[in-house]
Formats: structure tokens, C-alpha cells, sequence
């Protein structure tokens, strides 16, 4: 039986926006979320002024590592992460000082409608969020006592997360990420000699301000292992008691075990 080249040139284009109609209605919110946990490394400039222990700003770098994990569920995703960064070299000439932070964030991520950005499909996601956050900061001078050299904060915070996905192709996609405080419990280091102040507080966003914003491009290497180049931006606030005013932008490289 002979078969006309006519028919299989059609049959073939037939398939083929077939197949390719099916790639495009399988992307959704569920396909493209970064189902994962994930090791991250970031080190970038770090400058920091805390007017509890000087009105003088102190810059370095401040390495850190965080661990999140992602997981969608049938209507939501959900997100947990878990940062640490410490350093010894921040300085302001010739005095130092060391700077701890932590923090534990966790929330959820509710899909918002479909939009376009640059012509291709782009995701959202958007959900509340609560985190503790932990600073530190230990000038290395000899003093008399423990209050001039040493301060810390602590925030325990309500807030919002969100995420955009910007898929462009089958292994790469570009995600965004922010993340803010909107409502804080904060606890500061105060002079009780001096001020007659309390070290707990509520805060607003205006007077306890820790957010963050990432951009990053993330690769698939295998069906179950992914990397991500990624840019941070960091910044907290707090003007409540003696002004504490800290940001750091980081370049974060990570590798995700997706499941």
C-alpha cells in the first residue's frame, strides 16, 4: 500500500501541535511551584548602624546559608526556610565587630490569576506569614561592661510572602521572591541606666521593617535536581528605640532535591 507524502507531512503536523498543545495546558500553578528542599549559600556586601553601640557605619561581608523547603498542596503551596549569618569582619576603620542573624520563616502561598510578563505565561503566588528574627552585634573592644559592646533584636513577626515564576522552557525559569514584616512583636537591648523605656514593643512596618527580595534563574540538571543563581536584597529596620539600620545584597547559588 502506498502512502502519499501529502498525508504523513500532515499527520506529522497534526501531532506535533498536538504534543505541543498538551505541553502548554500541562503548565499550570501546581507543575510550575519549586516542590523542593534546598541548601543555599549567599555572600555579598553587608553594612550595617546600630546606634546603640555607635552612630558610625560598619560594612564587610556577611557569608550565610539557608535551608528551604517548598511544597505545594491541592489549593496552596507552603514554604519554610531557615537562614543563619555570622561575621567577625565588619568595620569601621579600625574597630570591628561581630554580627550574628538568624531567622525561621514560614507561611503559605495561594495562587494568584495567570498574567503575561514579556509575552510568555507568568505565576504568582501570594500568602501570610510569620518569622522570628534574631540579631547581634558584639563590637570587639575592651569595655568595663556589657551593655556598651554588646546589642541585639529580636522580632516576632507577622508579614507577607510572595513568589513569581516565569517559566521559559522545559529546564530553565526565572523566580522571584519577596518577603516582608507587617506586625511585630520586638523585644531590644536598652540602657536602663539612662532611658526609661521599655525593651518590648509592637511594631509596625514603619518602625520594625525586616524584608527581603531575591531574583534568581533556576536550572533543571536532572529530573530530580535543580541549581539556582540568584540576587538578595536584605533589609531590616527598626526605629523604636535606638535606630538599628542594616541591608545586605547577596549573590545566593543553591542546589534543590525536588520531589
Amino acid at each position: 500500500m502506498k502512502i502519499k507524502i501529502e498525508n504523513v507531512v500532515n499527520i506529522s503536523i497534526i501531532l506535533l501541535f498536538s504534543a505541543n498543545s498538551h505541553a502548554q495546558d500541562s503548565i499550570n500553578h501546581h507543575t510550575v511551584f519549586p516542590t523542593s528542599i534546598s541548601i543555599e549559600y549567599g555572600m555579598g556586601n553587608y553594612s550595617v548602624k546600630d546606634e546603640y553601640i555607635s552612630k558610625e557605619k560598619y560594612s564587610g561581608t556577611l557569608p550565610g546559608i539557608k535551608i528551604n523547603w517548598l511544597r505545594f498542596h491541592d489549593k496552596y503551596g507552603y514554604h519554610f526556610s531557615l537562614e543563619y549569618g555570622g561575621s567577625s569582619n565588619i568595620e569601621n576603620y579600625n574597630v570591628s565587630t561581630t554580627i550574628y542573624q538568624f531567622a525561621l520563616n514560614q507561611g503559605f502561598l495561594y495562587p494568584l490569576p495567570e498574567f503575561s510578563l514579556f509575552s510568555r505565561a507568568a505565576y504568582a503566588f501570594l500568602g501570610p506569614s510569620t518569622e522570628l528574627f534574631f540579631f547581634y552585634n558584639n563590637q570587639n573592644i575592651a569595655v568595663s561592661g556589657f551593655d556598651y559592646a554588646q546589642s541585639l533584636a529580636l522580632l516576632f513577626s507577622g508579614g507577607l510572602n510572595s513568589l513569581i515564576i516565569l517559566p521559559l522552557g522545559n529546564k530553565l525559569q526565572v523566580e522571584g521572591a519577596v518577603s516582608m514584616s507587617i506586625l511585630s512583636l520586638g523585644f531590644r537591648l536598652v540602657d536602663s541606666e539612662e532611658e526609661d523605656v521599655s525593651p518590648v514593643n509592637l511594631l509596625t512596618f514603619l518602625s520594625g521593617t525586616n524584608a527581603a527580595f531575591s531574583l534568581g534563574l533556576s536550572y533543571n540538571l536532572l529530573d530530580n535536581f535543580s541549581t539556582k543563581l540568584a540576587y538578595e536584597l536584605h533589609v531590616t529596620r527598626i526605629s523604636a528605640w535606638d535606630p538599628l539600620l542594616s541591608a545586605s545584597d547577596n549573590i545566593n547559588i543553591s542546589l534543590a532535591y525536588k520531589f
